[in-house]
């Protein structure tokens, strides 16, 4: 019998070259699950969209560390995803989010996301990624900022 791995076990925060960042403390496989991502669920349209995530029904997941240091990458080596088959929350209509791994991450890697925002949002993107599309943008809408500039 396994024992489940306490999240301060395999995650921590460190500085990154874009401030805080959350990095591996041990090596991911592809599909591992790293943890569900807590936080706050809100409907208040005030808030900074750039830290919090969508959920259903118009709210969002303001999140607690230390999945709040996720940062951006064109390239990311993990995703955001709920399980098809969970219910929503009684309370707020909306789905548990979990951090996944998509490619192998190696132990004191920065785990990043791919922020995909809409390119009402987007900003100049450093990641650094060989595949880096120059904004913070979700794919699809990159032609709109192209057209733009």
């Amino acid at each position: 019998m396994s024992k489940k791995k306490k999240l301060k076990d395999k995650v921590s925060v460190q500085e990154s070259s874009s401030g805080l960042g959350l990095f591996a403390k041990k090596e991911f496989k592809k599909d591992a699950v790293i943890g569900r991502i807590k936080g706050k669920v809100s409907s208040d349209e005030s808030l900074d969209p750039r830290y919090v995530m969508e959920l259903a029904n118009e709210k969002v997941l303001v999140p607690k560390a230390p999945f709040r240091y996720l940062n951006h990458s064109c390239r990311p080596n993990c995703e955001i995803f709920d399980w098809e088959d969970d219910s929503p929350d009684s309370k707020t209509g909306t789905k548990d989010l979990y951090l996944g791994v998509i490619r192998k991450v190696k132990s004191g890697e920065e785990l990043t996301i791919d922020y995909a925002w809409p390119a009402d949002f987007a900003i100049p993107c450093a990641c650094g990624s060989k595949k880096c599309r120059g904004y913070i943008v979700d794919k699809e809408e990159l032609h709109l900022i192209a057209n733009e500039k």
